[in-house]
């Protein structure tokens, strides 16, 4: 395969080598224009964009929640209690 650029191919091998965490959990920072922003367990600072949510779950702030990887990106699945 031809790439534009090493950074191209070093996606191409993270994602073939590097195992991918299908799970997470994460706290509802707070909420803007309906969605959600969350911290992830373990980092300090919360995210730069709202993440999508299963229609089944409302957010609210300080919300526990778990989170799946779907594609390169997550949503979240609800809240944890």
């Amino acid at each position: 395969m031809i790439y534009g650029n090493p950074g191209e191919q070093l996606d191409e091998l993270k994602e073939i080598f590097a195992p991918e965490v299908g799970y997470r959990m994460a706290v509802v920072d707070s909420i803007m224009g309906g969605r959600p922003y969350i911290r992830f367990y373990g980092e300090d600072v919360s995210s730069q964009k709202p993440y999508k949510y299963l229609h089944s779950y409302t957010p609210a702030k300080g919300d526990k929640v778990l989170v799946a990887r779907v594609g390169k990106s997550y949503v979240i699945l609800g809240k944890v209690v």
